[in-house]
């Protein structure tokens, strides 16, 4: 595994390549989205953000002499100065049940060889489902608290299905990694230049095109409808050249519709958000009236429909429903948070498709 006493001279750290103000917004964004803590290490397991989405058990279970939270050891795996063991799913427990991953930040040297800047490591979170109370009670004798008060800390967990969590991890493997090669090219360009290889040609090598937007997508729209419970969605991007928004992420919905399916701005919802930059929530309860008779499917009983945004252009637009046969009534705090998930695909889009 290579760390920063590997690498050569003139090779870049973490913050190099992602400013650590970028850095902590980026991580705060995925903490926010997915409902779970986060933090960013380097190579030797220091600390290079403060944690996004911090949990009281982080917060109550004690400190030493350091200024450290009694688990906070446990946190980290031993290879990088920690206690935790970890799995071949780069995984590991810092109680019972309460596990953390690492996702490596690394950039492509060559096709062969990666150079790992960091980590970001994900966690705690209850793997599956929550043990019996009494299985904890080891723990709590081990951080000096009754099993009541490291019960109720447990309880502001977020539980983890093995796809919630894998679809998650995917997605911000899939950001970073592209994120810091294309920072890690514009760090190595002048080299490339001086070597005789144009800005095109190194571009060209670095780059995924069509199918890394895609990838993304897919990897986005597949963590908004596990963190959401919905069961029909859609990601729509601006197509400048045929001047329509196109679906190129799809979930619940027919093939022949995502095919088809060409909305122009102000038609439908879809058409409306995008041309008004403006957020719709759909629900039982009551509706926006400007959209009330744009509404044409009656199945669908709640539905999110959010503009993807970079300042004040709209990429996109981001759509999730509920159909009755699986119905969840969306609300204003579901709207808030794809509202939150749309901004993070805005920033992702844009740099993929530089």
């Amino acid at each position: 595994m290579t760390t920063r006493r590997d690498l050569p001279n003139g090779k870049p750290v973490l913050t190099d390549l992602i400013g650590p103000r970028e850095l902590q917004e980026m991580q705060d964004s995925f903490g926010e989205v997915a409902n779970v803590s986060i933090r960013t290490v380097d190579p030797q397991g220091s600390f290079l953000t403060q944690m996004s989405h911090a949990p009281s058990l982080c917060a109550e279970t004690g400190r030493d002499a350091s200024g450290r939270a009694a688990l906070c050891l446990s946190c980290l795996p031993m290879f990088l100065g920690g206690e935790g063991i970890v799995d071949e799913e780069l995984s590991f427990d810092c109680l019972p049940g309460l596990r953390h991953y690492l996702v490596p930040l690394k950039v492509s040297r060559s096709r062969s060889e990666a150079l790992i800047l960091g980590y970001m490591i994900i966690g705690p979170i209850i793997f599956m489902k929550r043990r019996e109370k009494v299985a904890y009670a080891e723990a709590a004798e081990r951080l000096d608290m009754s099993l009541d008060q490291l019960w109720s800390l447990l309880l502001e967990l977020r539980v983890f299905s093995y796809k919630g969590i894998r679809s998650f991890i995917d997605m911000v493997e899939h950001l970073t990694g592209r994120l810091l090669n294309l920072s890690f090219g514009k760090w190595t360009i002048q080299d490339k230049l001086r070597s005789g290889v144009s800005d095109r040609v190194f571009r060209g090598e670095a780059g995924e095109g069509r199918d890394g937007v895609d990838e993304f997508l897919r990897l986005f729209l597949d963590l908004v409808m596990n963190v959401t419970n919905g069961n029909r969605g859609s990601l729509m991007l601006w197509d400048q050249d045929n001047e329509v928004l196109s679906i190129r992420a799809a979930q619940g919905i027919p093939e022949e519709v995502v095919a088809r399916t060409r909305v122009r701005p102000g038609a439908g919802v879809a058409g409306l958000a995008f041309e008004q930059k403006r957020s719709f929530l759909i629900s039982e309860d009551g509706s926006d009236p400007v959209i009330a008779d744009r509404l044409t499917q009656p199945q669908i009983f709640s539905s999110l429909v959010v503009p993807i945004k970079a300042g004040d252009t709209a990429l996109g637009v981001l759509n999730v429903a509920s159909d009755r046969r699986m119905a969840v009534a969306f609300d204003d705090s579901s709207l808030a948070l794809v509202t939150r998930a749309a901004g993070l695909a805005a920033v992702a889009i844009q740099s993929l498709q530089r």
